[in-house]
């Protein structure tokens, strides 16, 4: 079964603009939502929806969000084309339009509620199972998972980082679970309370994973869910949470790194377009779609006509001759700029066989994740195996040839950022860093942003809530400056 390559559930955002909030917009479909719910083929059904929801949500705005705002991409500003080019200058809109503002809320939170629903209807659906109660688990457990990744994503976008306030009490996002009436009104919760329903989440996630049949990793599971909560408690700085769950996944070599000479295939090879068996041992999860759009990642990135973004002198100067890493960044020679190839495909694979799908989580990530809490636990020898892991990958060497030399612990760490830095690059994270270190943003020369520095803290680094939800739900507080 290909979940990705239809929608079962279909939502009319038309309703937003008729004074509803985006929190309690109705899924709507062919069948009906009773008919939908009532069996364990129609939660089958609804959750093709959702993965379909979900993986164009981190292929379009929200995906190209976290490097955009970062400071290894520079965007191209001349011409008509202003696609998210607010996102990239920090200047603010309530009501954009071609920028992540509107459409990161409203395309989350619709995914969001056709999730609410599957998992809503497990009481329903629980009482004719027919002996197939692996696949009411399996069903329940991806919902889950789908559901606390994409709390976080939103949580990343209109909330400041988890750690800006020493308890989390700062504004996080509303967390609806099930579909508001139209009659309430969903405030934002605490940052402490989103990160809580995050986990909860997860975890529920792994209980109904850890005994349903395993599936290919284009589908949630338990394995995904313990890697997403690696990276979620490093951005709360839970530590010892990070370095368990981090090496419940690496441990028994199921997600081994790619050789370097493999690197390139593992992010472009044509064959993960059908074959899902096929993708890498590195990938713990991606999202695939079959069909590609003009406001993806692969094309803003990725397309060598048309990109609208690529890495900046400063960030390939990042990365030595020797670095595998440097081949997945192509030189156009019509632009005489050089384009990511980490959304692209092989110049000889076809439009139609274009591998699009995102990387959700990858044991690269592990690594370095458990390095870093290896490094806030003082146990720097084994911050040092990590990143040596990940850096003899890069040079296509063994971890004995790789010597790391540092000469203070506060050295050592920027060793891991800057190796996080360089791995992670042109997947959807570098901006979600820079605030969880609570540094400042400095592009660096040859910047062309209408804002090449931002001093932390600052309200400017988290979007507006749109304005059409304020419009619509009066219990939802507006970000500071950002929202006029």
């Amino acid at each position: 079964m290909k979940l990705f390559k239809y929608t079962v559930i279909a939502v009319s955002l038309s309703l937003a603009s008729c004074g509803k909030s985006f929190l309690e917009v109705e899924p709507i479909g062919q069948l009906g939502k009773e008919q939908l719910f009532s069996d364990l083929n129609g939660m089958r059904d609804a959750l093709v929806g959702s993965y379909n929801l979900t993986s164009r949500f981190f292929q379009s705005q929200y995906g190209i969000y976290g490097d955009l705002r970062g400071d290894d991409v520079q965007r191209i500003t001349n011409g008509t084309q202003n696609y998210m080019l607010t996102d990239y200058n920090y200047t603010f809109d309530e009501e954009d339009g071609t920028g992540g503002t509107l459409a990161i809320w409203s395309t989350g939170y619709e995914a969001i509620n056709n999730i609410n629903n599957i998992i809503n209807s497990a009481e329903t659906v629980r009482k004719s199972l027919n002996g197939r109660s692996d696949d009411f688990n399996s069903y329940m457990g991806q919902s889950h998972v789908l559901r606390g990744l994409l709390f976080f994503a939103l949580a990343n976008v209109y909330a400041q980082h988890y750690t800006y306030t020493a308890d989390g009490s700062h504004p996080g996002i509303p967390i609806p679970t099930v579909t508001p009436l139209p009659s309430e009104r969903v405030p934002r919760a605490s940052m402490k309370d989103t990160y809580a329903q995050i986990i909860a989440d997860l975890e529920q996630g792994i209980t109904f994973l850890g005994n349903s049949t395993g599936r290919t990793k284009i589908y949630a599971s338990a394995d995904a869910a313990r890697a997403l909560l690696s990276r979620i408690y490093l951005y709360m700085g839970r530590y010892e949470d990070v370095i368990n769950y981090s090496s419940v996944v690496l441990t028994d070599g199921k997600y081994k790194l790619v050789n370097a000479e493999d690197y390139k295939n593992m992010f472009i090879s044509d064959s993960q377009f059908s074959d899902f068996n096929s993708i890498n041992s590195e990938v713990i999860w991606q999202l695939n779609l079959t069909i590609r759009s003009s406001n993806f990642m692969s094309s803003f990135y990725s397309d060598r006509v048309a990109f609208l973004a690529y890495p900046s002198d400063n960030f390939l100067n990042l990365l030595g001759t020797d670095d595998i890493r440097k081949s997945m960044f192509e030189l156009q020679s019509s632009s005489k700029r050089y384009m990511s190839l980490k959304n692209g495909k092989y110049s000889t694979t076809t439009d139609l066989n274009w591998p699009v799908n995102f990387k959700v989580i990858r044991s690269a990530e592990l690594y370095l994740n458990r390095a870093e809490a290896y490094f806030h636990t003082q146990q720097y020898n084994l911050a040092i195996e990590d990143l040596k892991t990940v850096r003899a990958r890069a040079l296509g060497k063994n971890t004995t040839e790789i010597v790391v030399e540092y000469t203070s612990p506060n050295e050592l760490l920027e060793l891991i950022k800057l190796e996080r830095r360089k791995e992670l690059a042109f997947e959807g994270q570098r901006i979600y860093d820079i605030m969880r270190y609570k540094e400042s943003l400095d592009r660096g020369a040859g910047c062309n942003s209408a804002n090449c520095q931002i001093n932390y803290p600052n309200d400017l680094f988290i979007l507006p809530i749109p304005k059409s939800e304020l419009d619509a739900n009066k219990s939802i507080t507006p970000n500071p400056t950002v929202n006029k």
